[in-house]
């Protein structure tokens, strides 16, 4: 009996034995593994020449905007509405031309008349020189003849001037776009009588926008027609070129006026614009882009990747700008790589597997 009970003990003692030397192993396969290091996205920091900036204030504008006027007068039949866009030569507006009509026939057929009278005292003036030299008629017969020719000839001339005239105020009783745009503005209305030089419509070309900034002139030197400057419109970076640096400046202010061309769609006419005018030559700077930034409350960081694909935090100043791209004074030296995407959760030395940004 002593002997089965030793050896029913051996037997559970083995068992237990197994069990805890298995035990460890099933803890490890139940145990969740270490999670994945986190991806980012990162692009090299790179030199490149860059200039301080200065932003000044300027002004979304059309490059085409105006008033329309009548060349002929008489009352207004129609007004195109308000948002109408038109092509150049569409009609505008309109004024009644019945009796610019009436004028251009009365015009018309006056110089048809002095036009046969003409052929007649020329014919008669013919025949009158024809008998002068066959010495059948007096000197001053034939003289008054040609007179009488060149009298019909000169009013024919003046009558031809009168219908042309008429013509031309008939066909511009339609007032037509001289470019292409919206009308934004009736300055008078249907009913309403228009004079020569009296506005109607106020027309502007929304498809060809420029900003008007005024520059210092010790600044303007830096820029050059052409220069691709940033734009902020409704806090949206733009890039405009230099269409035109007028070289008169303002005695009292001391500025210049630039125009800078803007891409279609980059704003509405009235707009406020900041515009980045260098202030200085160019020099070579340390720059990465924009995204790369992490502002803080206490500093402003960028996050690069060292060849252990560890995150290091450095704190940096930022500079001039171009573009997408941000000047930084730091420990970031060109060719090392910067976190542009996924920057904002990371600690400093976490581990990281790095993706080169688009």
């Amino acid at each position: 009996m002593k002997k089965f009970v030793s050896i029913t003990g051996g037997l559970a003692l083995a068992t237990l034995l197994i069990a805890l030397a298995h035990l460890p192993t099933a803890q490890a396969q139940q145990a969740p593994g270490a999670p994945p290091p986190p991806s980012v996205g990162v692009t090299t920091a790179r030199m490149v020449k860059m200039a301080p900036k200065i932003a000044l204030p300027g002004t979304v504008m059309s490059r085409s905007d105006s008033q329309l006027a009548s060349e002929v007068e008489g009352r207004i039949s129609w007004v195109a509405e308000v948002g109408t866009a038109v092509k150049a030569g569409d009609v505008v507006a309109r004024i009644d031309n019945k009796l610019a009509g009436l004028q251009l026939q009365s015009d018309k057929a006056a110089a048809a008349r002095l036009s046969a009278q003409l052929r007649f005292d020329r014919d008669q003036a013919s025949r009158m020189d024809n008998l002068f030299n066959q010495n059948a008629i007096a000197k001053s017969t034939r003289d008054q003849a040609k007179s009488t020719k060149d009298m019909d000839q000169a009013a024919l001339a003046q009558a031809q001037a009168s219908f042309q005239k008429s013509q031309y105020q008939f066909t511009h009783s339609d007032i037509r776009a001289p470019f292409p745009g919206r009308v934004v503005a009736r300055l008078i209305n249907a009913g309403e009588y228009a004079t020569p030089g009296k506005a109607v419509v106020r027309l502007v070309d929304t498809g060809s926008l420029e900003v008007s900034v005024q520059t210092p002139i010790d600044a303007a030197r830096y820029i050059a027609e052409g220069a691709a400057l940033t734009v902020d419109i409704q806090n949206k970076p733009v890039i405009a070129r230099v269409r035109a640096i007028v070289p008169v400046g303002d005695i009292a202010s001391r500025t210049i006026e630039v125009r800078l061309s803007l891409p279609p769609g980059a704003g509405l006419v009235g707009d406020a614009a900041k515009v980045f005018l260098p202030s200085a030559q160019p020099r070579d700077v340390i720059a990465v882009p924009r995204d790369a930034l992490v502002l803080r409350e206490e500093n402003t960081y960028v996050f690069k990747v060292d060849k252990k694909n560890q995150a290091q935090r450095v704190a940096v100043e930022t500079g001039a700008e171009e573009g997408a791209l941000v000047e930084i004074k730091g420990l970031v030296a060109p060719g090392e790589r910067v976190i542009v995407r996924g920057a904002e959760r990371l600690e400093a030395g976490q581990k990281v597997r790095a993706v080169e940004a688009s």
